[in-house]
């Protein structure tokens, strides 16, 4: 099994789990067959999700997805966006702050004729 492979399945079985559980918390009982829909679902998303953030990179001409890439992907979900949205005040809260950057002087020119 590839690294891929493995992932896939890895994603797939814990969105069952989590699917599983919230039915059992909220009485609702699942079949298989829609844990499995519900699994490999997840995974395309997933995979839908990686490659919009990729392009959105991309096409910033950046070498990293940011947060505003993850902000761009969710803003037609309205409660995915307030989800992010307070997810990001919460790190910004916890990122220590950045030192101000010192802009260096620019020497005079020194008169050689002394």
């Amino acid at each position: 099994m590839t690294t891929e492979q493995k992932i896939r399945q890895t994603i797939s079985n814990t969105a069952k789990k989590v699917t599983n559980e919230f039915g059992i918390n909220s009485n609702i009982e699942y079949s298989a067959d829609a844990l499995n829909l519900i699994g490999e679902f997840v995974v395309n998303q997933l995979g839908m999700y990686a490659n919009d953030l990729e392009t959105f990179q991309r096409h910033a001409k950046r070498t990293q997805i940011t947060v505003d890439d993850v902000k761009l992907l969710v803003r037609r979900n309205d409660s995915l966006k307030e989800f992010v949205d307070e997810k990001i005040k919460v790190i910004s809260k916890n990122k220590p702050a950045e030192a101000p950057t010192t802009s260096k002087r620019k020497r005079k020119p020194t008169d050689s004729t002394s």
